[in-house]
């Protein structure tokens, strides 16, 4: 039997101006990077598929603005496409399958081949 079609949701997003976690993500980078050390930033991918359309364009938004920062900071990062849905057990977790996948994308990834290159 065909895969069935995840359940449509509305994720609770927080903005990420106000948003803590963010806030202390930041502030974490720009320490490691004042140590010396290298950074690199994987951002999701979320299973896009779970949710509203509306959602979604919130969701961008919100990538938008993290990848914004990042660029902003000059610090390397992937934010891939999600996955296909049937590489996600929930939200935002993948099964090996996924995660192989996952990993098969980063190593196509200039950004991070270079850093690792380093």
């Amino acid at each position: 039997s065909p895969p069935k079609e995840p359940k449509k949701q509305d994720m609770a997003w927080v903005n990420i101006e106000g948003s803590l976690q963010w806030q202390f993500f930041r502030r974490a980078v720009q320490r490691l990077q004042e140590r010396g050390n290298n950074v690199f930033v994987l951002v999701g991918p979320f299973n896009e598929h779970m949710l509203t359309d509306q959602n979604k364009v919130i969701y961008g938004k919100l990538k938008e603005g993290i990848g914004a920062w990042l660029e902003a900071n000059r610090i390397p990062y992937l934010m891939p496409a999600a996955l296909p849905p049937e590489c996600y057990i929930d939200a935002s977790h993948p099964p090996a399958e996924g995660y192989a996948l996952l990993a098969r994308t980063l190593m196509d990834s200039p950004s991070f081949t270079a850093l690792m290159l380093k």
